[in-house]
């Protein structure tokens, strides 16, 4: 068996693969390049992993799967995927996969829990009373400060960029605010938010009144766009929003993996 990069004749064998562990709008929600890796025995693709440097010295490791011929494939495309991501400069590798069906080769690529998030879905837009109002002014400073806080106190400093996760870093809330996506709620509330196509994806949230931010948020969303939040799970924001659906690819939440010895 060979393990080597994705080939322009291997694409069409790619969907026949079992265990398809990507949500359907994965690729609407990456904003990042990937590569993939392949397992192939003679001309048939029997496996592949994507991977993606998600931020300086970070990685991820996704959509792992393999015909059943055994565990052995899934392994060799883990360690293809992390020989790939370190010869990048890569120091700390992650990835994340549905709480109720974690694949046996985390634990043996040596893979630790990091963090567990519920990611809930705005269906039709519902318009709460609140607004949600681009952050600016002299409540900038501290807009940014309360999105750190909230990921550092609740989701181990980590933001999600659409299905992949990343250390957060002030800039990033900062460069939002530049391009609109910080939103306020007029009372110390406040919302990050990235723009994927016709979708909005709250990444952090923190607000007494979150319900009504993120609806507001919602709200604003054009025709075929949906709302996704992605909340610490048992975080306050979390709890306020439990009447929107999960999201049916991780109905049970969603676990952020760190590679051990990983670091950043």
């Amino acid at each position: 068996m060979e393990i080597r990069k994705l080939g322009d004749d291997d694409l069409a064998q790619l969907g026949e693969l079992p265990g398809g562990s990507l949500p359907p709008e994965w690729l609407a929600w990456a904003d990042e390049p990937h590569r993939v890796v392949v397992a192939v025995e003679g001309t048939r693709v029997v496996g592949a992993a994507h991977l993606a440097v998600v931020g300086p010295g970070e990685g991820w490791v996704e959509g792992v799967r393999a015909r059943p011929e055994g565990d052995s494939v899934g392994d060799r495309l883990v360690k293809a995927a992390l020989e790939v991501l370190h010869g990048y400069g890569v120091s700390a590798v992650r990835t994340a996969w549905p709480a109720d069906s974690p694949p046996a080769w985390l634990k043996r690529a040596g893979f630790a829990a990091r963090a567990r998030f519920t990611v809930r879905l705005a269906e039709g837009h519902p318009q709460g009373p609140g607004v949600a109002r681009p952050v600016g002014g002299r409540e900038l400073r501290d807009a940014v400060g309360r999105v750190g806080r909230a990921l550092a106190d609740r989701g181990a400093g980590l933001v999600p960029l659409g299905w992949r996760w990343r250390r957060f870093l002030p800039e990033m809330a900062w460069a939002a605010a530049r391009e609109g996506r910080l939103l306020a709620d007029g009372e110390g509330g406040v919302a990050l938010v990235l723009r994927r196509g016709p979708d909005r994806l709250i990444a952090a949230l923190a607000s007494d009144h979150p319900e009504v931010l993120a609806s507001a948020v919602a709200g604003q969303v054009g025709e075929g766009g949906r709302v996704a939040c992605f909340l610490p799970e048992g975080s306050p924001e979390d709890v306020a929003l439990a009447a929107w659906p999960p999201h049916p690819w991780c109905p049970r939440g969603v676990v952020v993996y760190e590679l051990a010895g990983s670091s950043t």
